[in-house]
């Protein structure tokens, strides 16, 4: 009888210590510092509600052109693609001293990334008239006009944003893995769907023939910058930048095709349909920005040799990813509130936070194994995962919260 209470004790203090460590783990270790910004980089989504109201503000008018918003989904991503490869190569630059954290006199490393982000994203557009004209056989010169202006007007002044967050955070010691991301893609994330629907309005009313000239001169213009800096600055990078960066490219806007279609069925349907066009943009930016986090985190903790896929690294990546869920929990209470308020529905507040943070759950499950095996396989085959990582991530994670937001919707 001894014996057996001794045991017992024993097992009492063994399952003691394994609960006091646990705490230790996620309230004394890393992960409400975690919490704490990521519910800065997080909060900062509610922008994209923004991009909502433009969205649903002509969801009647321009329903009668259905392609519009099959687009809508890979202009984004073409956002969400080169903002995650200039993001993610910024903040590990930083951390290695690659570039300096100043818009003024910087490094020619810099200068070298930001011209092959302008090629890209020349090349981005090019992809998406391509791809779209072949999934859908439409050959409308719109379709083209409204990809090639939307993309090439935002795109300097997306990495413009980007650098600027980017050099302020680094320089108040705050973590640009954790910031950058979020913040940048939601400002663009407004920028992009204010000029798309601007021009979409235009050329509704037929007057896609003036966008036709300026389209060809930034065109001109961004070969013309690439050729510069291909000649005098850091060739190696300007190359291979521009060569994964284009394959991520590729990979990333295929995947938001079928984002594209699920979208335009969710609009054209009955149910939900305004909240749904409201608080689409901002979904989409928090699991994208969510499942950016952790991937900036692995590339970085990869690139100072942090990071090496052993037990104990995913056992620190666990406390990142705690303490992005607990700030997720409270935006999403947030979020629920101001649409509620929005859309004269408060009564459905409760219902509101379990359609958007389910959707959010459902689709970050999914994007954690995927960003791993990005970072694992890009690793092993000797690429940089920058390049990468949270491009492909971006365009997955649009797909998932889009299909995830389908079928919330059909249960509740």
């Amino acid at each position: 009888m001894t014996s057996v209470k001794s045991k017992l004790l024993e097992i009492i203090l063994d399952l003691s210590n394994k609960i006091e460590h646990l705490s230790d783990f996620i309230l004394l270790g890393d992960v409400l510092p975690i919490a704490k910004q990521s519910f800065i980089a997080l909060f900062i989504n509610l922008g994209n509600l923004l991009s909502g109201l433009s969205v649903a503000s002509v969801l009647n008018s321009l329903k009668q052109q259905p392609w519009i918003f099959r687009i809508y989904p890979q202009i984004l991503g073409t956002r969400g693609i080169l903002a995650g490869i200039f993001s993610a190569r910024t903040s590990t630059s930083l951390h290695l001293g690659l570039i300096e954290p100043s818009l003024k006199r910087n490094t020619s490393y810099f200068y070298s990334l930001g011209a092959a982000m302008l090629l890209l994203t020349l090349a981005g557009a090019l992809v998406i008239s391509i791809l779209f004209t072949f999934s859908t056989l439409n050959v409308l010169l719109e379709v083209h006009v409204i990809i090639y202006s939307t993309i090439l007007l935002v795109a300097p002044l997306s990495f413009f944003i980007i650098s600027a967050i980017a050099f302020k955070a680094f320089k108040k010691g705050l973590d640009p893995d954790i910031l950058l991301y979020p913040f940048s893609s939601v400002i663009n994330d407004i920028l992009i769907s204010l000029v798309f629907i601007e021009i979409g309005r235009l050329i509704v009313r037929g007057f896609s023939f003036l966008l036709i000239p300026v389209t060809f001169f930034f065109i001109a213009a961004y070969i013309a910058i690439g050729y510069y800096v291909y000649e005098r600055e850091e060739r190696e990078v300007l190359v291979s930048t521009i060569k994964e960066g284009f394959t991520a490219l590729l990979i990333g806007l295929t995947i938001e095709l079928g984002t594209g279609s699920v979208l335009s069925t969710l609009l054209s349907g009955e149910k939900r349909v305004t909240e749904i066009a409201l608080m689409y943009p901002v979904m989409l930016s928090t699991l994208g920005g969510s499942a950016s986090i952790i991937g900036s985190m692995v590339t970085t903790r990869i690139a100072i040799g942090e990071f090496d896929f052993s037990p104990q690294s995913f056992k620190n990546i666990l406390q990142n990813i705690i303490g992005l869920q607990i700030a997720s929990v409270f935006f999403h209470a947030i979020l629920s509130v101001i649409v509620s308020l929005i859309v004269g529905s408060f009564y459905r507040i409760f219902m509101l936070f379990m359609f958007a943070y389910i959707s959010h759950v459902l689709g970050f499950i999914i994007m954690i194994p995927i960003i791993l095996l990005t970072a694992y396989e890009t690793v092993k085959r000797g690429l940089d995962p920058d390049n990468f990582v949270n491009p492909i991530e971006s365009s997955i994670a649009d797909f998932v919260e889009t299909f995830s937001i389908a079928l919330v919707s059909m249960i509740l």
